[in-house]
């Protein structure tokens, strides 16, 4: 059986070249992104640069670690690093204690940072010039600030001027971390009581640290995990880890949907040739053994050839993102063992999708019979198959309840991007596998008006798709697959984000100016107060953060998750300038010890909410308001001490003409370089806003529907050129009976416009089913 499928791949080797390029490439996709999915999920593949010089470190979990209602083992990770609580300082003693927070000089870095000086000999930081601080009024720069000069310093709660007696320099490495200013360790620790991390003195660290819970010890490589941006980057590989899964999912249903499509054109094309196989005596069995071990051997060489093809194309991909941002800096890909699993699994799936998309439609050609190959023309029986009926009228009808169950009832489920591609995969899947039901309708229908009088292409072309619906439908495929899922996922994107703009201009239309910090730290609580003693000005100081949950009502069925899960949510001091429509209760008593909700956890004013702060610190709220939630908004406000360590990110504003100009002057004058912060039109911030996100999804679209539509253009030539390579006898009988080369051309052209044309309606009517369901839902 062997040496018959290698013959037979030896004699038809042009026919299959088209099938085998789907398939490698649909390979080479699934391994690029497993590549860097499994990358993005690893432990940090790089070397400590802020504790390079350190031993261990010993940091507070910044996970939240329990079990989940099954009595399986979770962590849940804190949107901030926690503070070591005061049993393991205790347990340490005589370690050398680092705390971070922020500090900035007039004119220096947006991200500077301050440390005590301690801390300086972790990295390590050496001296350039001057001396170390030794008393509160001093501090040790590493940008900005010369010896002897006496500068300004913000700090979050606090500004002050101090004496620059010496400055700084940060170890390659270490100074692509942050940009520190160092003080006298006493004054670190009036400015920042929480402490961050230390340094253990002894070797017995890791006896200490087994018997603290909420504490980790870290050593060699781990030390990475402690560096200031080792949080920020597990939010970005988090983020860039789900949305490679959306790509992936794509990415793999459209190379899958296309591999399968020229397999199965492939063997469809073969009818006669198998029917010949049947006359000379083989049984069903036996041609489905043979055709399967063909499939294998494409499948594996197709294969191996996408596996090699991917392990270029990861690195590749893993640099584009970081260039764009939307990976750490570091990103990268490393070619060791680890990236067996990923390639394996990427082989495999490119064998099975080749040995499944084979013997499913040689199962369908071993049921022929011998006569058949005594036929003069090679027609297949018309319409579809009853299995693929079912399966697509049961993808259209679980993505019609789906969409169903997401206008309704978890509306908010809409801005989850990847039940908007599930729902995209479900109909525009759905539509595919219906398509030899749906097409022929749709050519009689475009066909109608060249059969009256223009010539007998439109007639061949309709009488053409109607005797081969099942080939004319695997052609056309690939067209179907990219831009039905191409429409349905830009669509979506777009509705969302237009909601989303809806919901931030609703939340600052209350107000006049948008107050910004110019750094990233947020602004120092010396600028709100000066913004709030403007008379005349109404102001609200909000903060971005994020808490932990396990709301037993997140839909009107009362599903439980099954851990706590992130919300996001906003810390307010005041609630004068939100604009929040409150169903229930009322913002006026909003403060640390309550809570805002949005209508849809299903909860009444006077009752409870258990939550975990950005930082890990668990908290009982009572409600005092329920609201309705924008899209993209916040679904919790907090009092003005819950929102974290760092500063608001910004003060909506309201006031006169008179007013407003003192809030602007509050900032500094003339809006210099070095300003605390700038003021800006609410709805010229809203629109920025939303500019900067609508760029961060069409650099993530770019990923997922270019992959996907330029694997779907090669799939469609390769699936015509596999359809054309097995007609030359119906284009010789045209030929033979008068027909010009130029005619023969034209209704091959005309047929596969109109088949085209067909296959685009059929994927538009799909995608904007799922259009329709997410405008509602928006």
């Amino acid at each position: 059986m062997l040496s018959v499928a290698a013959a037979g791949l030896r004699a038809r080797w042009t026919s299959l070249a088209g099938p085998l390029a789907a398939l490698t490439l649909g390979v080479a996709v699934i391994a690029t992104m497993a590549l860097v999915l499994g990358a993005a999920s690893d432990d940090p593949h790089r070397l400590p640069r802020r504790f390079a010089a350190a031993p261990a470190v010993v940091q507070a979990d910044p996970n939240l670690r329990l079990r989940d209602r099954y009595g399986t083992p979770t962590a849940v990770p804190f949107a901030e690093q926690p503070a070591l609580p005061a049993a393991a300082l205790a347990a340490f003693p005589g370690a050398a204690l680092d705390r971070t927070f922020p500090a900035r000089l007039p004119g220096g870095p947006s991200d500077q940072v301050g440390h005590g000086w301690s801390s300086a000999a972790f990295a390590p930081y050496t001296l350039t010039s001057g001396r170390a601080p030794a008393h509160p009024g001093e501090i040790v720069t590493t940008a900005g600030g010369r010896p002897g000069q006496r500068v300004l310093v913000h700090t979050a709660d606090r500004d002050g001027f101090y004496t620059v007696v010496g400055t700084a320099r940060a170890p390659a490495g270490a100074a692509e971390v942050e940009h520190a200013v160092f003080f006298s360790d006493a004054e670190a620790a009036r400015l920042s009581r929480p402490v961050d991390a230390l340094v253990p003195a002894g070797h017995a660290a890791a006896r200490r640290t087994a018997g603290l819970p909420g504490v980790r010890l870290l050593t060699g490589r781990d030390r990475a995990l402690a560096d200031p941006g080792a949080l920020r980057d597990r939010a970005d590989l988090a983020s860039l880890t789900s949305f490679l899964g959306i790509a992936a999912l794509l990415s793999a249903s459209v190379s899958l949907y296309v591999t399968a499509s020229a397999f199965g054109l492939s063997v469809a094309r073969r009818r006669r040739e198998l029917a010949l196989l049947r006359t000379l005596g083989a049984t069903p069995l036996q041609v489905v053994r043979s055709v399967g071990v063909e499939a294998v051997l494409i499948g594996v060489a197709g294969s191996a050839a996408g596996c090699v093809l991917g392990l270029s194309g990861g690195p590749l991909l893993a640099r584009w993102l970081a260039r764009h941002a939307m990976a750490p800096s570091w990103f990268t890909v490393p070619r060791t063992t680890a990236c067996a699993v990923p390639l394996t699994l990427a082989f495999a799936a490119g064998v099975a999708v080749a040995v499944l998309a084979v013997v499913a439609a040689s199962v369908r050609a071993a049921t022929i019979r011998p006569a058949e190959a005594l036929r003069a023309a090679d027609a297949e029986p018309r319409g579809s198959g009853l299995p693929r009926r079912l399966l697509g009228l049961a993808a259209l009808g679980f993505g019609a309840v789906l969409l169903l169950a997401v206008v309704t009832a978890a509306p908010d489920a809409v801005l989850d991007p990847k039940t908007d591609v599930e729902l995209a995969l479900l109909i525009v899947g759905g539509a595919v596998l219906l398509a030899p039901v749906l097409l022929p309708p749709l050519i009689r229908a475009l066909t109608w008006p060249l059969t009256r009088g223009a010539g007998p292409g439109g007639l061949l072309a309709r009488e053409r798709v109607a005797a081969g619906s099942r080939q004319a439908a695997a052609t056309v495929a690939p067209v179907m697959i990219t831009l039905g899922l191409g429409l349905a996922v830009l669509g979506t994107t777009g509705t969302v984000q237009a909601a989303e703009d809806r919901g931030l201009h609703h939340q600052a239309a209350p107000a006049d100016l948008v107050v910004l910090p110019s750094g990233a730290a947020g602004l120092p609580a010396s600028l709100v107060a000066r913004v709030r003693a403007v008379p005349g000005a109404a102001a609200t100081a909000v903060t971005d953060t994020s808490v932990l949950a396990r709301e037993p009502a997140l839909t009107p069925f009362h599903l439980e998750a099954p851990a706590p899960v992130p919300f996001p949510a906003i810390a307010v001091d005041s609630p004068a300038v939100l604009g929040l429509r409150v169903r229930q209760g009322s913002l006026d008593g909003l403060n640390d010890a309550t809570v805002a909700l949005d209508r849809f956890w299903h909860k009444r004013v006077g009752q409870t909410v258990r939550l975990w702060l950005a930082d890990g610190t668990p908290a009982t709220l009572r409600i005092t308001a329920v609201f309705d939630a924008e899209p993209g908004g916040p679904r919790l406000v907090l009092g003005p001490h819950r929102g974290g360590g760092a500063g608001p990110t910004r003060i909506y504003v309201r006031g006169d003409s008179t007013s407003l100009t003192a809030v602007k002057a509050a900032l500094g004058p003339d809006h210099r370089a070095d300003a605390e912060a700038t003021a800006v039109p609410a709805a010229r911030w809203a629109g920025g806003v939303t500019d900067r996100q609508a760029d961060q999804t069409r650099v993530g679209l770019l990923v997922m529907i270019g992959i996907a539509a330029a694997y779907g253009a090669i799939g469609a030539v390769t699936t015509a050129a596999t359809a054309i390579s097995g007609r030359r006898g119906e284009l010789a009988l045209l030929r033979r009976i008068g027909t010009t080369r130029r005619q023969a051309f034209a209704f091959v052209c005309q047929e596969y416009a109109l088949l085209v044309a067909a296959g685009a309606l059929t994927a538009a009517g799909a995608a904007g089913i799922v259009l329709a369901g997410v405008r509602l839902a928006a």
